[in-house]
């Protein structure tokens, strides 16, 4: 589920709905089973040689596809011996399998809806209006410069997500695991909030996909929940922990910035059970996946803590590559107009280009942000009237400009060119 390509798992999302994980873990196991069940009867009958173009194309391909292959090859080469004639036995062992993997998947759709008509219903936090003077930006090149609760996406690593329970559910605060504070729902809904506009990235997102959103947060700040003077001085990182056993980590000094988020509401209502409810980690100097959601602890750590992703071998620091997105193209009388949004985390956007089938670049008008920590939306012109191919490129404000040559996504995420071909 992790290594799904999010064009893939957007197009699952949309056709299976609330199958869709069930479908993605027990597909998994069975695609797995089946794809060594294969290979096994190939190597049995025509010699393990045989497999050596798998391989090839195995070490030929992306570090994230050997992290599959290599212990599929292990399994592999260590399993029983097949035979290719199918037996009764077989025949029983195989369709046992299958109901066990049928069963799986029911029982992880009975219980998502059982979690579903329990979770608590977002509910109005504080008065939120979108912007409406943004609307008129781009003549309609661009998307909108915010994005709806509904619309916003939601990954997690669970077949199931959960739904804590406000009157029983807290925020322990600790020290290498030992208590220091703790919070209700109640005592956290009590405190004085900020509000901000962010924009996460997904470290998922390919260059043709949108894993991507701009909303309108309110929540704390770290400080707001324990007093520094209360940390020992040998803590390393602050460890943020949700219910489902999620976790990440902030180098401490981060933790404590202004740039850090604790948040509980969106776009004017409570936080719902898909955005991470009771509350949830904002830190726009990295990817999506550092933003932990249902934190049940916070926990400062005086040793190194390798979170979810960091333990399957995605970097501690995943911060968001300079990237772009071309929403739309229009022709209209000798010129082209491309419209689009550019993003680079809290390093912001200074400077975008567009050109056509390799040609000049020109400079897009940026629209300010709406935050130092939200998306920049922007027009350009060309001043030709056909092209087969448009290109984007933006610089953040430090000065780095977005890559020109494309990378894997694992294990920073991807980076590359923003390319839209007309023809």
């Amino acid at each position: 589920m992790a290594r799904t390509p999010s064009a893939w798992a957007l197009a699952i999302l949309e056709t299976l709905g609330t199958w869709a994980k069930p479908f993605a873990a027990t597909g998994g196991l069975a695609a797995l089973g089946a794809l060594l069940t294969i290979a096994a009867i190939v190597a049995r009958r025509y010699g393990y040689w045989s497999l050596l173009p798998l391989a090839t194309a195995a070490a030929a391909g992306q570090a994230s596809d050997l992290t599959f292959w290599v212990p599929a090859s292990v399994v592999l080469f260590l399993r029983v011996p097949v035979e290719a004639a199918i037996d009764r036995r077989r025949f029983l062992r195989t369709a046992l399998l299958s109901t066990g993997t049928a069963a799986v998947a029911g029982e992880s759709l009975w219980r998502e809806q059982r979690l579903r008509e329990s979770a608590v219903p977002a509910t109005d936090l504080y008065p939120f209006v979108p912007p409406k003077s943004r609307g008129q930006f781009g003549d309609g090149l661009v998307r909108a410069a915010t994005t709806t609760t509904d619309a916003f996406y939601a990954m997690s690593k669970n077949t199931v997500d959960p739904a804590p329970d406000p009157q029983t559910w807290k925020l322990h605060i600790t020290v290498d695991g030992e208590p220091v504070a703790s919070w209700t729902y109640s005592d956290l809904l009590a405190l004085t909030r900020e509000e901000r506009w962010v924009t996460l990235r997904c470290i998922s997102n390919t260059l043709s996909s949108n894993l991507i959103g701009t909303a309108h947060w309110s929540g704390v700040r770290l400080k707001q929940l324990v007093s520094p003077n209360a940390i020992p001085s040998g803590v390393k990182e602050l460890a943020v922990i949700g219910v489902d056993g999620h976790g990440d980590s902030l180098p401490l000094e981060y933790a404590w910035s202004e740039g850090v988020l604790f948040a509980l509401g969106m776009n004017g209502k409570t936080l719902d059970r898909t955005h991470g409810f009771p509350v949830r980690l904002l830190c726009p100097r990295y990817y999506g996946l550092k933003n932990v959601k249902w934190i049940g602890e916070l926990r400062f750590v005086t040793q190194p803590y390798l979170g979810t992703w960091p333990k399957l071998g995605y970097t501690k620091e995943p911060r968001p590559h300079v990237s772009s997105a071309i929403d739309k193209v229009r022709v209209e009388g000798g010129r082209i107009r491309v419209g689009g949004v550019s993003y680079a985390g809290d390093r912001g956007i200074q400077r975008v280009e567009v050109r056509a089938d390799g040609g000049d670049w020109f400079v897009a008008q940026i629209e300010p942000p709406l935050s130092a920590y939200a998306w920049t939306r922007w027009v350009a012109e060309i001043p030709l009237s056909a092209a087969r191919m448009i290109e984007a490129r933006a610089q953040d404000c430090l000065g780095g400009w977005q890559s020109a040559l494309e990378s894997p996504l694992f294990p920073n995420g991807v980076k590359g060119p923003t390319v839209k071909r007309l023809i």
